[in-house]
């Protein structure tokens, strides 16, 4: 498997090769520590934060949602893919991001149709699997 700074690099790479001279913004790719502010405090705040399965093992749950808090802008829009847990450390980063943001909610991957039958709105069929979208950055006290 390809270490955290190899999947940057070749994000990175990808980010190069796609991006043209028509394009409306900017993406980019790091390696980011939770709760360590060295790696994202020269970064201005961000449009929009994508992250997939980086709930999936939280060691430190206040800390991704204070990174999430300290990468945010107030028009910032979070999305990140989640599957359902029930355990104390995905509480915890629930309850942090319900204290940071305005609006917290998951999304889950599954809806009824016409005829009231659960149907997936993506290729993913796996109903467990939801979004948490979160905004409205508050100010801190």
């Amino acid at each position: 498997p390809l270490s955290n700074n190899e999947k940057v690099e070749e994000l990175r790479d990808d980010l190069i090769t796609t991006s043209s001279e028509n394009a409306k913004g900017t993406a980019s790719a790091h390696v980011l520590r939770w709760g360590t502010p060295d790696d994202y405090t020269i970064a201005p705040s961000n449009d929009v934060i994508i992250g997939a399965d980086i709930v999936a093992s939280l060691y430190d749950p206040i800390a991704l949602a204070q990174t999430l808090y300290d990468l945010s802008g107030p028009t910032t829009k979070i999305y990140i893919s989640s599957k359902s847990r029930l355990d104390r450390p995905h509480e915890l980063f629930w309850e942090e991001m319900e204290r940071l943001f305005h609006r917290v909610e998951k999304v889950f991957n599954i809806f009824s149709d016409d005829n009231g039958k659960g149907k997936s709105w993506s290729r993913l069929r796996n109903t467990s699997v939801f979004f948490i979208v979160a905004e409205g950055k508050k100010q801190k006290a």
